[in-house]
């Protein structure tokens, strides 16, 4: 005799659970992986200063649409200094490779958007190839020596050319595709959002495949990964090239952003809050490239209009400051860079996983006793 079973009322200990909808099961399997909550906050904390800039007052929109522009060149320098694990001061002379060859093209047939944009990059994979070559003899200092001496030697260079044919700096026509004028405020903006996304887009992509996991690899041991088939020369050498490549990206948009090329905006202090926007934010990380370049961009505009009524605040003289801002600034940024390099190597970002693995523990502690005072005795 086979007996039915009645199905339990709502509400009693036999009730069905009702399914998890498949799309937040997914995204808490996605979060459970360490690591990931942190990437979702980050995400999440540019995403939310982007829309802030697009939809605020001009002024939020400028300082906006500065960060993407550093945002792209934090990308270039970490594709050299955070994946190949080399070192090199030379990101605003490939910046200013990639403005003055914008401002070259001006009045000839290659004017039109986006062909200077794409030429910069030609030009600065060719330049970050030839920068690239004492590479496969120098490390460390010397490397970094060589790097210095790319720089100074750009630098003079346009400031030759600007002295001979452009005194006042080569004037960078409006961002134009066809009748459609980019030149300023949200379309502008937007357009720099868009590159900057196919940047990001291109080096995830890139990073995962074998060029990536050999970037890892030399990074690691440059002797283990030629023990292990990977040809060393080779991808050291790109890797220089599609840092420059980037970076002079980075040089175009800046160009077009201010409107012309000066050899004074590109000098060594440039190269060097490059580098610091990487570590700030994480040097291993896109992500954290991007965060260190919203920090660094934002700071200054923070401290000129905050810190000196801060500092009235607490009864200290705000005059002086007020006269050596550009010099207190510095100083800032470089006692900052310090103390990231000096205690948390990793950033930003490694902050935020040392917090998460905080919380981690801490709720997994809970868990257990929870589960603990469940069992029976």
């Amino acid at each position: 005799m086979t007996t039915q079973t009645t199905p339990a009322p709502p509400g009693t200990a036999g009730a069905a659970t009702p399914p998890r909808p498949r799309s937040l099961a997914d995204a808490g399997r996605w979060l459970a992986h360490p690591g990931r909550p942190t990437s979702a906050l980050m995400g999440l904390a540019l995403f939310g200063g982007a829309l802030w800039a697009a939809f605020g007052d001009p002024f939020i929109n400028l300082i906006g649409q500065s960060c993407v522009v550093y945002a792209v060149a934090a990308i270039g320098q970490s594709i050299l200094m955070g994946s190949a694990g080399q070192v090199a001061f030379s990101g605003g002379a490939f910046m200013a490779v990639g403005a003055f060859a914008t401002g070259m093209m001006a009045g000839t047939p290659l004017e039109p958007f986006p062909l200077p944009l794409l030429l910069s990059a030609v030009v600065g994979w060719v330049i970050g190839l030839i920068s690239g070559l004492p590479g496969l003899r120098f490390r460390g200092l010397y490397l970094l020596l060589a790097s210095l001496a790319l720089q100074f030697i750009v630098l003079s260079v346009a400031k030759m050319y600007q002295a001979a044919y452009h005194p006042a700096g080569v004037v960078v026509p409006l961002l134009h595709i066809g009748s459609l004028d980019l030149s300023s405020g949200q379309s502008l903006y937007v357009t720099l959002l868009v590159i900057l996304a196919l940047v990001y887009a291109a080096t995830w992509a890139v990073e995962r495949t074998g060029i990536g996991l050999a970037w890892r690899a030399i990074r690691e041991s440059e002797v283990a990964a030629a023990v292990s088939g990977i040809d060393v020369t080779r991808w050291k050498l790109y890797a220089f090239a599609a840092s420059g490549a980037v970076t002079a990206m980075a040089g175009s948009l800046f160009a077009y952003l201010v409107g012309r090329a000066d050899y004074q905006s590109y000098e060594l202090t440039l190269s060097i809050s490059l580098i610091t926007m990487i570590f700030i934010g994480g040097i291993r990380s896109r992500l954290g490239a991007l965060v260190g370049a919203v920090v660094i961009t934002t700071l200054p505009y923070i401290l000129q209009n905050n810190l000196s009524d801060w500092l009235s605040t607490v009864g200290l003289d705000a005059d002086w400051y007020t006269s050596h801002q550009s010099q207190v600034n510095a100083g800032l940024f470089s006692l900052l860079f310090l103390l990231v390099v000096l205690f948390e190597p990793h950033g930003i970002e490694g902050l935020l996983h040392k917090a998460e693995r905080a919380v981690r523990r801490v709720v997994g502690a809970l868990l257990r006793r929870r589960r603990t005072e469940g069992s029976p005795a």
